[in-house]
């Protein structure tokens, strides 16, 4: 019966160490941060972080172009950065991530963090501090960016993408519609590369990064990155000069775009010269272009384009550059003298000629009174004699025309630029403003951006946050307790008060299954030995039941898939658009395996829990087994009378009894729990029994 009774009471013994293993394992996921750890290093969630999820989510990036707002024109839309090989960018930009904040970084800050936090909500500590060392994390930045130029070969991505567009509308501005020279596609490649050439490129480059990260890092209090473009601009202007060895670029520039707008505004568009010949603005450019020496024209294209370098680059203050047309006027007089002749001979060739001799009388008077005849006869004759006439009055009107109206110079200034590019010319000044004084970013500009507005407690804001970042990042109990009213902060400290309190008597939960341990052992054994092995076997059985329990359990059921969410299935298709790669690696249920490992791996800990119950168990049962063994050598001979083993007498024929160590603990217990190969007895012992009645 009382086995029975302690066998009942070893199955409300498993229940009830099941529920405290349970119990006992969710405390500690709350409470020991080594569990959580334990879980996401079994899960490898660090590797797969970076390898799976950053790695795809870079190539996505890569696959479709790095957006990039330059600031360097008024549009809206950014130039987007391509790569030829995504492959090896993809590699490099994870590289950077990798330099920048290495997965160890990450594990160790992530697990100091659980180490402080932890302690501080179990009420084990008052105060705690996490440092993530941003500092150190700043000051990789230059040497992790040189590295990635130099894999990614940044600075030709940079020239090809960016800059070449950008100078494409820049000499379409400046060299196009001021100057009137035109550059192809392969041109203005071929310049881009001249300008920025890698070296002052990366020059740049590196040189801002250099002054910015001390800032950052919290070793200096300012930053100021200019970055100068007047040297620059001078290789424009040599760009644009080899450009005028194109004889239609060069005449193109100087007539059409300087001498022709400016003579334009003083030469009407068409101005008689008698005898209705007219000559017409186009033509006296045209004249003067004709005319012009080659060198003397080369001269002036190069003159105008010096002056526009110089109003650029800040060297002066207004753009103009003077033409010198007074050697040019006399020359241009004899050819528009021979023009208007011309002309004038082909309206006298086209007079009909006189049909009676009245009209011939008409013809002469008109002649003589220097007007064109009515009608011709005679045929070149009377075309001579008129021209005879008509020419000296004509050549004087025309060298009239040219001395009054066509100016001995021209001047191309800031008005006539302005005119021509119309309203783009904002634009221009801008960018002299930009090349002149160069590009300059500072920590004011830097707060200024960051504040949005220019109200004092939005800079206060940016301020605030910049100098946290150059403090270092860094939490500690005061951000927590400091967001809380006096009020809030004793309840809060009360429930972690609790908490510890709870976490210290934890102790009780295993009493409390020790307890129905114990009573096993009293009631199912019989003398030391038999309660030992009672409390060990049901210890051992018991931990062996829910530890396989646990596993088969575990094993058989759905319970990991069933809450863990199916991450694929909440993947959008504008998501798996934009970012095919990364959808298709959730898509494949390896992020469900991860968690599910995480997860294995909180079973194991919650089924180990029942390993050291075993060991333990299986040692008092050995004890149990054992102890008979160990106190029948222990005993003591003494005498010659009867032997007696434990309280029940036998008496026996030989000369001695053996008597105990324990003498009266629980005798009948003893010889309860005796077996016959327990007995000491010896033969003499036994023929004295077999005699005695």
């Amino acid at each position: 019966m009382r086995k029975i009774l302690a066998l009942l009471l070893a199955g409300l013994f498993l229940i009830l160490f099941f529920i405290a293993v349970t119990v006992n394992q969710v405390v500690d996921t709350a409470s020991d941060p080594d569990v959580i750890t334990g879980m996401i290093d079994d899960a490898e969630l660090y590797d797969y972080a970076y390898d799976n999820i950053i790695g795809n989510l870079v190539h996505d990036m890569v696959d479709k172009g790095i957006e990039v707002n330059t600031g360097l024109d008024d549009s809206s839309s950014p130039t987007v950065l391509k790569f030829e090989d995504t492959d090896a960018a993809t590699l490099a930009i994870t590289n950077l991530i990798e330099m920048l904040v290495p997965r160890e970084y990450v594990k160790e800050k992530l697990e100091e963090g659980l180490n402080g936090v932890v302690p501080y909500a179990r009420g084990e500590t008052d105060e705690f501090e996490i440092d993530l060392e941003v500092q150190e994390r700043v000051r990789a930045v230059p040497e992790a960016v040189r590295q990635l130029v130099s894999e990614l070969d940044l600075t030709e991505r940079i020239i090809a993408d960016i800059l070449v567009p950008q100078l494409d509308s820049f000499m379409d501005d400046i060299s196009g519609q001021a100057l009137g020279i035109e550059f192809t596609s392969a041109e203005i490649e071929s310049s881009a590369r001249q300008l920025f050439e890698p070296v002052w490129l990366e020059g740049q480059l590196f040189g801002a990064i250099d002054e910015i990260t001390p800032y950052f890092a919290g070793d200096t209090d300012s930053f100021n990155v200019v970055l100068k473009f007047d040297d620059r601009v001078t290789v424009i202007g040599t760009i644009l000069k080899n450009k005028l060895s194109s004889e239609d670029t060069l005449y193109n520039l100087v007539f059409s775009q300087v001498i022709d707008p400016l003579i334009e505004q003083t030469v009407a568009q068409s101005t008689s010269v008698g005898f209705g010949i007219a000559l017409t603005e186009a033509e006296v450019v045209a004249t003067f272009a004709a005319i012009a020496p080659r060198d003397w024209v080369q001269e002036q294209g190069e003159g105008v384009i010096d002056a526009l370098i110089a109003y650029l680059v800040g060297a002066t203050d207004t753009l103009e550059y003077s033409v010198d047309l007074a050697d040019r006027k006399l020359t241009a007089v004899t050819e528009l003298q021979s023009l208007a002749k011309t002309k004038l001979e082909s309206t006298l060739a086209g007079i009909p000629n006189c049909a009676t001799p009245l009209d011939l009388l008409g013809a002469s008077q008109d002649i003589q009174s220097q007007q064109l005849p009515r009608c011709v006869a005679g045929g070149q004759v009377t075309i001579n004699a008129a021209l005879a006439i008509f020419l000296p009055v004509m050549n004087s009107q025309v060298e009239a025309f040219v001395a009054g109206q066509v100016p001995s110079e021209v001047a191309y200034t800031q008005a006539d630029l302005e005119a021509q590019l119309g309203g783009t010319f904002d634009t221009v000044i801008d960018v002299r403003r930009r090349i002149s004084d160069g590009v300059s970013f500072t920590d004011q500009d830097l707060i200024a951006m960051m504040a949005g507005d220019s109200s004092a407690a939005s800079r206060a804001d940016a301020e605030n946050n910049l100098q946290i970042l150059a403090d270092g990042i860094a939490f500690s109990e005061e951000d927590i307790t400091n967001s809380l009213t006096p009020l809030a902060q004793q309840q809060f400290d009360d429930i972690r008060g609790y908490v510890n309190t709870g976490l210290s008597l934890r102790w009780i939960l295993w009493v409390l299954v020790l307890i129905p341990l114990l009573v096993i052992a009293l009631i199912g054994g019989k003398g030391w030995a038999g309660r030992l092995k009672w409390a060990g076997g049901v210890a051992v059985v018991s931990a062996v039941i829910v530890y396989g329990g646990i596993a088969v359990a575990w094993s058989f059921n759905d319970i990991a898939q069933d809450y863990i969410p199916d991450y694929g299935s909440k993947v959008s298709a504008e998501f798996k658009a934009d970012y095919p790669r990364l959808g298709a690696e959730i898509e494949s249920g390896e992020l469900d395996a991860r968690f599910e490992r995480a997860l294995d791996s909180w079973q194991g800990g919650w089924r180990n829990q029942t390993i050291p119950w075993i060991i333990v168990g299986a040692v008092v049962f050995a004890i149990g087994v054992a102890w008979p063994r160990f106190t029948e050598k222990e005993g003591v001979r003494m005498g010659t009378g009867p032997s007696y083993k434990g309280s029940s007498p036998s008496p026996a024929s030989t000369s001695g009894f053996s008597v105990p160590k324990e003498w009266g603990d629980d005798a009948d217990g003893e010889s309860a729990d005796a077996t016959p190969e327990d007995s000491s007895d010896t033969p003499d012992d036994k023929k004295s029994e077999g005699t005695t009645t």
